[in-house]
């Protein structure tokens, strides 16, 4: 089947289509065989392709409709985000096929079986073999990245010798940048790669966008995440996502955008208290590496932007358990010699949290993502608050995090492979996303957005 599947795609234009006789009423075919022409004798009907890609032309039968056919592979998709990500996406009518693809098989298929949904295809991959990947890539309509940011740039460049699109969950500053730099790479061979599309970045990119489009002028973008989490736990840490991101985040220099260049920070920097709304409440928030910082003084060059920082406050036992490994060591990747064997001590880490075991409770934990949006609209000065509160998501028993990082990977997929994402190359999710589409999407998992305005009168 994997090589009929090769021939078909090499055959077919994009996106896949299958054409299907309209009496009896169509029904979309379920394997990769519904590539195929059904009836003999009927040529290639002309079809307009909703991703821009190449049309193919032929006659026209009325006895036969096209039908698009929508394969997403989530690469990670058994990780803690991405079985987020596949199961939204599994809810989508028109998404005939979803690809668990991810290191640990074993995994994939308890979250399959989980599921147990008809669209479900589990593969293994490790992305770190470009054959490999690139066969699994070849055919399919979107790749939707939930691994560690790490390994983007080598999916990226697969994608784009395969021709199919792509998102991630973000590049932490520098890794984004990189994989800007691809934007005419992916603009040439006509697809569209959305550089952080989790809740931050990701949510906020789009916050930020539906502030700036109200706006005539930008002077600054304060981007903040408040989080708390009252889960009980007996495990001695908990992280709320990647503990290699979040180390990366605690080390490394934050970026500061201010006049026209970045500024380096200290890391843990920039303390400020912030008020956010319950049960997050009073905060302590310090500056992070983030991509939101890289994309927006790019995206709103032309609207005169001058400043972009970003603030996350962390649930503040979290923060000084945290503090406390780092000032240890633990965030250095650095190897260090243990009765003669190498070990990273950030490795060493992870691999312990991965160990301990997982515990059944209702996750109890809150993330309000808040963009701050300063300008000017019609000569008076204007700031535009835009927020999201996000509570754990009851229907699926997962918690706000998992909600807000893996449901919106899976919104901007569907659109990309539906083609409503329509502009190419690769930048960040403020360049690409129709606003209000989106923010529909979000409200459907209990995500709303809501706005403040408030005017200086001169």
């Amino acid at each position: 089947m994997n090589g009929m599947r090769q021939v078909l795609h090499q055959c077919l234009p994009f996106p896949r289509i299958a054409m299907i006789p309209v009496q009896p009423s169509p029904e979309k075919y379920s394997s990769l065989l519904s590539y195929i022409i059904v009836g003999a004798g009927v040529g290639w009907m002309r079809c307009g392709d909703p991703c821009g890609r190449p049309r193919s032309a032929g006659r026209y039968s009325e006895s036969y409709q096209e039908v698009l056919y929508m394969h997403i592979i989530v690469l990670g998709g058994a990780g803690a985000m991405g079985r987020v990500t596949v199961r939204t996406l599994t809810e989508y009518p028109d998404v005939d096929h979803v690809t668990i693809a991810d290191y640990n098989e074993g995994r994939a298929q308890e979250l399959a079986a989980s599921l147990n949904s008809g669209k479900l295809l589990v593969r293994q991959i490790d992305v770190n073999d470009e054959e490999r990947l690139r066969e699994l890539l070849r055919g399919t309509d979107v790749a939707l990245s939930a691994v560690e940011y790490v390994f983007n740039l080598p999916i990226l460049k697969a994608c784009i010798q395969e021709k199919v699109h792509y998102a991630d969950l973000g590049g932490l500053f520098h890794m984004s940048r990189k994989l800007m730099n691809m934007h005419a790479e992916a603009e040439a061979a006509g697809i569209t790669a959305i550089l952080g599309m989790g809740g931050t970045p990701g949510i906020t990119n789009i916050l930020a966008c539906a502030a700036v489009d109200k706006l005539d002028r930008v002077e600054s973008i304060k981007v903040e995440l408040g989080c708390s989490d009252a889960t009980p736990s007996s495990a001695p840490l908990v992280a709320p996502y990647s503990i290699r991101t979040i180390l990366d985040e605690f080390t490394k220099q934050p970026q500061v955008f201010q006049d026209g260049a970045w500024h380096p920070q200290q890391p843990l920097s920039g303390q400020e208290e912030m008020i956010f709304p319950l049960p997050v409440g009073r905060a302590t928030a310090i500056y992070s590496l983030h991509s939101e910082c890289a994309t927006f003084p790019v995206s709103f060059k032309d609207k005169g932007i001058r400043y972009v920082s970003f603030k996350i406050a962390f649930p503040s036992d979290f923060m000084t358990k945290l503090k406390f490994l780092v000032d240890l060591g633990f965030g250095s990747d650095e190897p260090i010699n243990v009765r003669g064997v190498k070990v990273s001590p950030r490795e060493v880490l992870a691999r312990l949290l991965e160990m301990v075991p997982a515990e059944d409770v209702e996750p109890q934990d809150c993330d309000v993502l808040r963009v701050v949006t300063a300008g000017e609209s019609n000569g008076q000065q204007v700031e535009i608050t835009n927020q999201v509160v996000v509570l754990p998501y009851r229907p699926w028993n997962i918690g706000a995090g998992a909600l807000d990082t893996g449901a919106p990977l899976a919104i901007a997929g569907h659109m990309l492979a539906s083609g409503e994402i329509t502009r190419r190359g690769a930048f960040g999710p403020e360049m690409c996303v129709p606003v209000a589409p989106f923010f529909r999407e979000l409200a459907r998992y209990d995500m709303h957005v809501t706005e403040t305005r408030t005017v200086t009168i001169s």
